[in-house]
């Protein structure tokens, strides 16, 4: 069987399929899927397990008032009261957030953290 890579160089030595030679387009395409704004989402569970549950989906990092650990798993997210776990900090380094999944967050300030600003979009 051959790697996907080898079969995508292939692919881009015939020319005919011009999309597969740049997986950048494909990868922003990924990363804008995920940080899609589900309003309904919001609504039914709240900003703050709405906001955690994208932002753990795309790789960043939340911690909760009143916690000193970080919840890096999307299957280890808290349950309970939806009110109780408010988020105080995000660590996004690495993570593939956008400006567009902001609405997650809601109007409320949060310490955010971010190795390098500049690959935000």
């Amino acid at each position: 069987m051959m790697p996907f890579g080898k079969i995508s160089q292939q692919l881009c030595g015939v020319k005919k399929l011009p999309w597969s030679c740049d997986s950048r387009y494909f990868w922003g395409w990924l990363n804008a899927v995920f940080n899609k704004v589900d309003y309904d989402r919001i609504r039914d569970v709240g900003p703050d397990r709405a906001a955690s549950e994208w932002l753990l989906r795309c790789g960043a990092m939340v911690r909760y008032h009143g916690q000193e650990r970080w919840q890096k798993d999307y299957n280890h997210l808290p349950t309970g009261p939806l009110d109780k776990y408010k988020i105080q900090a995000i660590d996004a380094t690495d993570s593939c957030i956008m400006s567009i999944g902001f609405d997650h967050m809601g109007n409320y300030p949060i310490v955010l953290l971010i190795e390098n600003a500049d690959d935000l979009q």
